[in-house]
């Protein structure tokens, strides 16, 4: 058993993912380093994820804003599909990564909504 955060973070991410697929999650943060995923269980799911005064959905969506302007693709993919998972509409994470179009520019938008339109199936 890990602490208290840590047991916090992967109920979270239970929810994110759901039981079938978290064991293969944690494996595979796992199986980049052991601390890794540890530091995300932690830190990213159990201190930030987890925070009050916003829900999940919200926080997915402006995690998707970020790794647009970031110009991280695969995680992008990733987060789109999990704020979908937590409620998000295919409409409102198009119209965060349209909104990015001012603040990470049109080539962050365009390769973001190529992204989406993988996932949502639209390309």
């Amino acid at each position: 058993m890990g602490s208290e955060r840590y047991e916090k973070g992967l109920a979270l991410m239970r929810d994110m993912v759901g039981e079938a697929a978290v064991d293969q999650v944690v494996e595979r943060f796992r199986g980049l380093h052991p601390e890794f995923e540890r530091f995300v269980m932690e830190f990213v799911m159990g201190d930030l994820y987890a925070r009050e005064g916003l829900d999940l959905k919200t926080r997915l969506l402006c995690t998707v804003a970020a790794l647009t302007v970031l110009g991280r693709q695969d995680q992008l993919r990733i987060h789109i599909e999990r704020a979908v998972g937590a409620g998000a509409t295919s409409e409102e994470v198009h119209e965060v990564i349209l909104q990015m179009c001012a603040f990470g520019g049109f080539p962050a938008a365009w390769d973001a909504l190529s992204t989406a339109g993988e996932v949502f199936g639209d390309v």
